[in-house]
């Protein structure tokens, strides 16, 4: 890629360095030997999914805490082999007796557990299309280092999409393209989704996210999308062990009072959208909602077709409002997945940028150098 952008001309958004996207930022750590509980509590203060342990004794990070790490301990303490018979394996051995309370167990003891999202690091001056790379593989963050003893900030693949789309003034002509392109017609809508009942056991579901190794499951009751459960709300299992025997919904309903409480809104919304819709206003919908993935759904009585809706436009249009400057214009009736719909696919943040590395001008980054160091 060439940085070649001529006078007065930005620079486009992939050339940008890391360091540039977490100037600002305050970076939360949590003491390697603090309680699984304490660390929990940081991760719902911030409303972050993972979080860097800091050993004060060697003055370095030990790696990371992740919401995934707390599910896989969770399910291991109940497996039966493991508490038991293979009391050799590595697994076993960071596994305490489930008579012993998670919330009391080092951090530190579980980190990276679940070998979904290890600590992986980058030289401030790395590019966002490096990072965004990196991303693209399905690491959701990566640690912007100041020094080898001290965290500059954490770049998310939230902040990276966030960043493309505030700065799409100076995206190519074939981003723009895309941006306009459909997600049915950009093949992002022919993934199998693992769905479970409101009623589903929590263990249960935990078990699925696990082997499925996914981060949500639609909540569908009669075919229909009534709700979601996310990774992220597992963290709340640590100070409420009594939610391990819940259903999935009241593991949510718990999940969303606190997150309530703590932002002053209704978290209850389930958001989806249709196949038609273009990649524009998912990417709006993410930015303005904060959400991590969108699941795309369909009408229970509707019928595959690819014609397209007879209402004039002029009735059925509005816009949506993303935290960039930019409003997106959108036809409700063919973008806006609704209460009841059937879900039919999801589209994550690793989905889209792999869509947009796929089309990043200039020369090709190689797919299989890892931009990213794990210490």
């Amino acid at each position: 890629m060439s940085d070649r952008t001529g006078l007065g001309a930005p620079r486009h958004w992939l050339l940008t360095a890391a360091q540039d996207l977490v100037d600002t930022q305050k970076v939360v750590q949590v003491d390697s030997r603090a309680t699984i509980e304490e660390a929990c509590d940081a991760l719902i203060e911030h409303s972050i999914q993972s979080v860097p342990l800091y050993d004060a004794h060697s003055h370095s990070y030990v790696g990371m805490f992740d919401v995934h790490d707390l599910a896989a301990f969770i399910l291991a303490r109940r497996s039966t082999p493991a508490l038991h018979g293979d009391t050799g394996s590595p697994l076993s051995r960071r596994v305490r007796e489930p008579s012993e309370p998670v919330a009391n167990d080092l951090v530190g003891r579980i980190s990276d557990l679940s070998h979904l999202n290890p600590f992986y690091s980058v030289v401030p001056e790395t590019t966002v299309a490096q990072v965004a790379q990196v991303f693209a593989k399905g690491a959701h963050r990566v640690a912007v280092m100041q020094s080898d003893r001290e965290i500059r900030g954490i770049l998310s693949q939230a902040r990276v999409v966030r960043f493309f789309f505030e700065h799409s003034d100076t995206a190519t002509a074939i981003e723009h393209q895309l941006l306009d392109t459909s997600l049915e017609k950009l093949g992002l809508v022919t993934r199998d989704v693992v769905c479970v009942s409101p009623d589903t056991p929590v263990l249960k579901a935990l078990s699925l996210l696990e082997s499925h190794r996914v981060s949500s499951l639609p909540l569908v009751d009669n075919e229909q999308l009534v709700g979601s459960l996310s990774l992220s709300d597992v963290k709340h299992l640590a100070r409420n062990r009594q939610l391990t025997r819940a259903s999935c919904r009241e593991l949510v309903q718990a999940a969303r009072y606190v997150q309530g409480l703590r932002e002053g809104q209704d978290k209850a919304a389930v958001f989806s959208a249709r196949p038609q819709a273009s990649l524009r206003y998912v990417l709006a919908k993410l930015i303005a909602t904060g959400a991590h993935r969108i699941w795309i759904s369909e009408a229970v009585s509707s019928v595959t077709s690819s014609v397209e809706p007879s209402t004039p436009a002029s009735n059925r249009r509005a816009s949506v409002s993303s935290a960039s400057s930019q409003t997106v214009p959108v036809d409700l009736a063919k973008y806006a997945g609704e209460f009841g719909d059937r879900v039919c696919g999801v589209v994550s943040l690793t989905d889209i940028l792999r869509v947009l590395m796929d089309s990043a001008p200039g020369p090709r980054l190689d797919p299989d150098y890892n931009y990213a160091s794990m210490d």
